[in-house]
């Protein structure tokens, strides 16, 4: 593997980007880094992991810093061929290098949808009904954990005697009231239930969607994506803090600047729980309070880690 190189694509509009076809098929004004990210995701996500191809690219994509890392890779454009009596060569092999995606993550600015209830199953970044649930844990009682006693349907069990009748948007039975309204917000900054190192309100920023081609793990891909976003983040710590010039202090539900969300350096990660460890190393702690959750039928857990950041005062 030659020198590796790591390129940052900040937001952009992947409008027309159609979530059923592979990177490879997408329109060429999508970009290429983005479809780089996206050949990563697809290898390690979809083809070794059996997630849907369909679930991979999400509403978030758009609104996210992505990092992909590439190699100089030696590949073989026309193979060696031999004379099959006498053995001797007659077509020399041909080889070119090129430069190869071979790891991504990506930085998902605040806001965020609430947190996952303790034992949530998510498929395609939506929360399946309660029902729903309780089937799956039904149909997978001998592989499920029989310490976990959480109860997606719980939250949403009593309603707000301080609010009218048919104020309310409907209700996904595993979110609360409150998570509801914060989501149908202009601007849901609102309140989270408070976690072990999240008090439900500070803004963070969510890693995720971090993959590095099995042939290329033990190299140190995936710490040296890290660290460049990391970078990027202690550098630019307002870079994701709303501006009231452009969205004004009526649709941010603001009433002084004091109260105008600003990233202080937080970040959260949803892990699977196989790679606990490697978050752990990184200086990420396991937060319990979160519980564990299912996404595409993989267990997660939410950690946590706050970053040294200078200069985050809100835009004015």
């Amino acid at each position: 593997m030659g020198t590796p190189f790591i390129t940052h694509l900040e937001p952009t509009r992947l409008d027309g980007y159609n979530p059923h076809l592979p990177h490879d098929k997408q329109s060429s004004h999508i970009p290429s880094a983005y479809k780089d990210a996206m050949s990563v995701r697809e290898a390690v996500f979809v083809d070794e992991q059996g997630c849907p191809l369909e679930f991979e690219h999400d509403a978030d994509d758009a609104r996210s810093c992505h990092w992909v890392m590439y190699a100089s890779v030696n590949v073989t454009t026309v193979p060696e061929e031999r004379d099959p009596e006498t053995n001797l060569v007659v077509q020399p092999r041909r080889s070119e290098t090129r430069s190869m995606p071979i790891g991504t993550l990506r930085i998902v600015p605040f806001p965020h949808p609430p947190h996952p209830p303790d034992g949530a199953r998510y498929v395609g970044g939506t929360l399946l009904p309660a029902e729903e649930v309780n089937l799956n844990r039904d149909a997978t009682t001998s592989s499920a954990d029989p310490t976990n006693t959480g109860a997606p349907g719980d939250n949403s069990s009593k309603n707000d005697e301080n609010s009218p009748p048919g104020d309310d948007p409907p209700r996904h039975r595993a979110l609360s009231l409150v998570d509801q309204r914060r989501l149908s917000a202009p601007m849901p900054f609102g309140a989270d239930r408070q976690t072990d190192f999240h008090d439900g309100k500070e803004p963070y920023v969510k890693l995720g969607r971090l993959a590095v081609l099995p042939g290329f793990r033990g190299h140190h891909v995936a710490v040296q994506l890290w660290n460049a976003a990391k970078k990027w983040l202690q550098e630019n710590p307002t870079y994701f803090n709303p501006s009231v010039k452009e969205l004004g202090m009526d649709l941010m539900k603001v009433g002084s600047a004091d109260d105008i969300p600003k990233w202080n350096g937080l970040v959260c990660v949803h892990s699977q729980e196989a790679v606990v460890k490697v978050y752990e190393r990184w200086g990420f702690k396991v937060d319990k309070g979160m519980g564990k959750f299912y996404e595409e039928d993989i267990p997660h857990v939410g950690m946590f880690q706050r970053l040294e950041v200078k200069g985050t005062d809100p835009r004015i």
